[in-house]
């Protein structure tokens, strides 16, 4: 009788199994298309269910081991936690796996906006500096008297910045 009841209590639990690691796929690729909109949560319900299993598992494991010994239950029902339990120990690392994709996913993110503000404190520098320059109360300066020297200044600064502009795209960051 404990036999039976102890096998009909697993009994569906391979495909409940197989179930949680088809929700961690799609997760998986919900994290690589990029919408990520509470991936945590839903990741940590995911985490918090394994690990619940995992405890389960190894109860019902050493309940097993005991039985096994002492009422001669039968080695199948402990084969098979054993299994479930190394499936739940794969759908752990899976999950972590799956976390770790994620967590890449928002470091690369984050390397491409600072290589964006990069790009923009470097366009920005030598305006700043021609306007530095600029700001200084110098009555002796001597593109002050040139007729032209404003806008000279101004064809220069744009020539700073499509060099600049042309540099970064001939690399390829921006």
């Amino acid at each position: 009788f404990l036999n039976d009841f102890f096998m009909a209590l697993l009994e569906e639990d391979i495909l409940y199994l197989a179930e949680l690691e088809r929700g961690i796929a799609e997760m998986e690729e919900v994290v690589l298309r990029g919408d990520t909109d509470h991936f945590n949560y839903r990741m940590l319900e995911m985490k918090k269910e394994i690990s619940r299993l995992y405890c389960y598992y190894s109860q019902l494991a050493d309940a097993g081991e005991i039985l096994c010994e002492q009422h001669k239950i039968s080695k199948i029902f402990t084969g098979r936690i054993q299994r479930l339990w190394q499936e739940t120990q794969v759908l752990r690392e899976y999950a972590m796996q799956v976390q770790d994709v994620y967590q890449s996913e928002i470091a690369i993110h984050q390397n491409d906006i600072m290589k964006l503000l990069a790009v923009v404190t470097t366009i920005v520098l030598p305006l700043t500096l021609v306007a530095g320059w600029y700001g200084m109360n110098f009555t002796h300066m001597p593109e002050l008297s040139a007729p032209y020297a404003y806008f000279i200044l101004i064809g220069v600064c744009i020539l700073i910045v499509a060099v600049e502009i042309w540099y970064f795209k001939k690399k390829g960051w921006f």
